[in-house]
């Protein structure tokens, strides 16, 4: 079936036909023939269905010959791009309806049960989003590269983060140490702190991973849309998603809060001295003897220790100061 972009290919036949019209205005049907090198039945079909487009026009002449002329190229092009958009908006309102349908099929427990693996990039995508938008209470994020979305995608994503939090949703995100050289991704994660989310850092998370509300998760498994096997997992209730929720409380135990600069926060020697007796084991009244300091002075340098590391325990502590190069 012809449609009018088809009068634009001048290879066509009745594209052809078009661009006679267009050199030659007010033609007869036998000079359009001629134009053309083919028989005057050819001709006449090919201007016929222009009329039906509305390409072209039959004007009556004075003498009782018909004349052909051509519409405005650029008219006809604002038409036809029209119908295309309207054709591309109802392609994109029929996949979101089948968008939706699409993942929650697949977020069903069928067949092997609470794990389904997911094989394009664009979908990851859309699981996150969709995870996000849809938690009722917190999400838990592992953030690192590479990443499966572009900067723009990223903005959107970060908006959408904002906007849940301002809404009540707890977020508590890990980012792998890269974010430090990353100038963009690190003011969006200060901003969001500031904002009441939670963010910390580790050296090398072992995978992406999003969890909403301990009831859903998908976990990324590469990045690389040109291998076979499935670029990550869609998983609900299961003891695989129990073993993800224990996985991220580990890393973020191990995990250093993520700072504006974490080269500029040097220690004492007598804040070094204590990390480095806690680490041995030591008490507070052990630590206290042995700087010759008031045990008063040692908890509560401890405990603001303990806040800047963002530990809750003595060997936490130990190992975030380990990692920032403290001891």
């Amino acid at each position: 079936m012809t449609e009018l972009g088809d009068i634009f290919e001048p290879g066509s036949p009745h594209g052809r036909t078009y661009a006679v019209l267009v050199h030659h205005p007010r033609s007869s049907l036998a000079d359009i023939a001629q134009y053309l090198g083919i028989s005057v039945d050819l001709a006449a079909d090919s201007l016929d269905l222009l009329c039906e487009l509305h390409a072209a026009v039959r004007i009556e002449s004075p003498d009782g010959d018909p004349v052909w002329d051509a519409h405005a190229p650029e008219s006809l092009s604002e038409v036809e791009a029209r119908r295309r958009q309207q054709e591309i908006n109802q392609m994109h309102a029929a996949a979101a309806r089948l968008s939706e349908t699409f993942r929650s099929v697949r977020r069903s427990p069928r067949g092997s049960g609470a794990v389904v693996p997911v094989f394009e990039r664009l979908e990851m995508l859309a699981d996150f989003e969709e995870m996000q938008t849809g938690a009722r209470d917190c999400v838990k994020l592992v953030e690192r590269g590479p990443y499966l979305s572009d900067l723009d995608r990223e903005r959107q994503l970060f908006q959408l983060k904002r906007a849940r939090i301002a809404e009540g949703i707890r977020y508590q995100t890990l980012y792998q140490d890269t974010v430090y050289q990353d100038p963009e991704r690190l003011r969006h994660a200060l901003s969001t702190n500031a904002s009441g989310a939670q963010a910390r850092t580790l050296p090398e998370p072992p995978f992406k991973l999003i969890i909403s509300d301990d009831e859903r998760a998908s976990l990324v498994l590469h990045a690389d849309e040109r291998r076979p096997d499935p670029m990550g997992l869609r998983i609900t209730g299961s003891s695989t998603l129990d073993l993800l929720i224990k996985t991220f409380e580990v890393l973020w135990a191990l995990a250093a809060p993520i700072s504006v600069n974490p080269t500029a926060e040097a220690l004492d020697e007598r804040d070094r001295a204590i990390l480095t007796l806690m680490g041995l084991g030591a008490t507070d009244d052990t630590i206290a003897r042995r700087l010759g300091m008031s045990r008063r002075t040692v908890v509560r340098r401890t405990a603001r220790l303990l806040e800047r590391l963002g530990a809750s325990t003595r060997f936490q502590a130990g190992v975030q100061a380990t990692r920032r190069g403290w001891l």
